[in-house]
């Protein structure tokens, strides 16, 4: 007679309300990782920097001499979460894929300065306007991809438009 409901998590709760289809899952999974991962990455340089804390593996990695940047290994995430993606299509592999590829993309992007430049300055202020760019890319694909998608396609006609107008000059 009466449907029993089932009670759920606060925190699938809010992730209900925040991610309103499952189309929005994984970008939405991506920005999270993306983000965690850049603010980890910023404070194990920030405690290790500053000699705040120590690590039982020391302060970097370093691979026969070479100091090996995080940069280095968020390459490799990409590479392996990329290609994963090429042959795994459930839906539950997704989701941790977009976890892995966000973890690659937060440790990528927080030395962002360093493959531009090509120079150690951690601090630069481009690592952070790179982050910053990609986190309001995520959040425009998660809250507004319906906007996004109404305006390529009215880009795409005007465009068209624009394209027959100057052939026919």
């Amino acid at each position: 007679m009466f449907k029993q409901r089932t009670k759920i998590s606060p925190f699938r709760a809010l992730v209900n309300r925040i991610v309103v289809s499952k189309l929005e899952e994984i970008p939405f999974i991506v920005f999270l990782s993306f983000l965690l991962t850049f603010v980890t990455a910023r404070a194990y340089v920030y405690l290790t920097n500053n000699d705040i804390m120590d690590f039982p593996w020391g302060q970097y990695v370093y691979f026969r001499g070479v100091h090996v940047h995080h940069l280095n290994f968020g390459i490799f995430i990409l590479v392996i979460a990329g290609f994963a993606a090429l042959y795994d299509l459930r839906p539950g592999a997704h989701r941790r894929l977009a976890v892995l590829y966000g973890i690659g993309l937060g440790l990528t992007f927080d030395e962002f300065a360093l493959w531009l430049k090509l120079t150690d300055d951690y601090y630069a202020r481009i690592s952070y306007d790179a982050v910053i760019i990609i986190a309001l890319i995520l959040l425009n694909i998660i809250y507004f991809s319906d906007f996004w998608r109404r305006m390529g396609r009215t880009i795409l006609r005007m465009a068209t438009l624009f394209m027959g107008w100057r052939s026919m000059r």
